[in-house]
């Protein structure tokens, strides 16, 4: 079977076929207390990402508005090898309008992804320690993107987002 993908009437990603089956490396979880957290595996070294330019991370996971990124965290698990720096931004949601591919990690150059390499305060984009908002993510969410300067040949990097909502939560 052949798959493939359309945005419906009601502007929501539709997957069918052999497309519908790949995994998503992204997820968003519950932390005990106010906070949550978003999770994401760059495996630089394989397609699309060993390839140079900018792709959404995740089919199923967005970073909305009306909270408080508190910090990103990036760990290396497998030095990268090749290409020239890795940057995480955002994309609208009609999937091809790019907000910033660098609103929350700047390039990290190859050279500082070394295996063991754990930044907490570097390379941090213009959302980190801000209340995210509408004028920064303007359809109220956005799809999470990496971009990739160069050809990698290797490389896992894993992104921790820690967030937590905005004034009072009424259920």
């Amino acid at each position: 079977m052949v798959g493939g993908n359309w945005l419906d009437n009601d502007g929501l990603y539709r997957q069918y076929g052999t497309s519908k089956a790949v995994p998503t490396t992204m997820g968003d979880y519950l932390s005990y207390g106010e906070w949550r957290d978003i999770e994401f595996t760059l495996n630089l070294g394989a397609a699309p990402l060993s390839t140079a330019g900018t792709y959404i991370i995740g089919n199923t996971t967005f970073l909305g508005t009306n909270i408080f990124l508190e910090s990103v965290n990036v760990n290396v698990e497998v030095a990268a090898a090749g290409g020239t720096s890795v940057s995480v931004g955002t994309i609208r949601l009609d999937r091809s309008t790019s907000i910033s591919t660098t609103n929350i990690l700047t390039a990290i150059a190859t050279a500082t992804l070394v295996a063991g390499y754990n930044n907490s305060t570097a390379n941090l984009g213009s959302l980190v320690g801000t209340t995210v908002t509408s004028t920064q993510l303007p359809d109220g969410a956005a799809y999470i993107t990496a971009t990739t300067i160069g050809t990698f040949t290797a490389g896992t990097v894993k992104v921790r987002l820690r967030y937590r909502g905005v004034g009072t939560i009424t259920q």
